[in-house]
């Protein structure tokens, strides 16, 4: 639900557009404070690792998360990352969030 409201608000001018907020996007076994935290750990070199080691995090916390849940999750993480781009057009911040959450996707269809 979180990524439909995320590619609904990146349909409207990039002025309107807002990150999902992490209170509602992570459950209480995650936590806001995870989500805050990897969004800067996401902005570092070595996304890649930091994307496997953080999937392999959220399930250890909580492995009764659906795939949906966690890549909502990742994407509230990711969001404030799209938004610190110095280009804000929504076609391009929309694919960038298209490009993560397929990464994700792959990660997770690998475990």
């Amino acid at each position: 639900m979180v990524a439909l409201l995320l590619v609904a608000a990146c349909r409207q001018p990039s002025e309107q557009m807002t990150c999902p907020d992490p209170q509602t996007v992570a459950p209480p076994t995650i936590g806001a404070a995870f989500v805050n935290g990897l969004t800067g750990r996401l902005a570092g070199p070595d996304r890649e690792n930091t994307i496997t080691e953080a999937l392999a995090e959220i399930r250890r916390r909580d492995p009764t998360l659906d795939k949906t849940t966690i890549i909502n999750i990742m994407v509230a993480a990711e969001c404030p990352n799209v938004f610190a781009k110095p280009d804000h057009d929504p076609k391009t911040m929309r694919a960038r969030i298209a490009l993560f959450r397929a990464q994700v996707m792959q990660l997770l269809s690998g475990q």
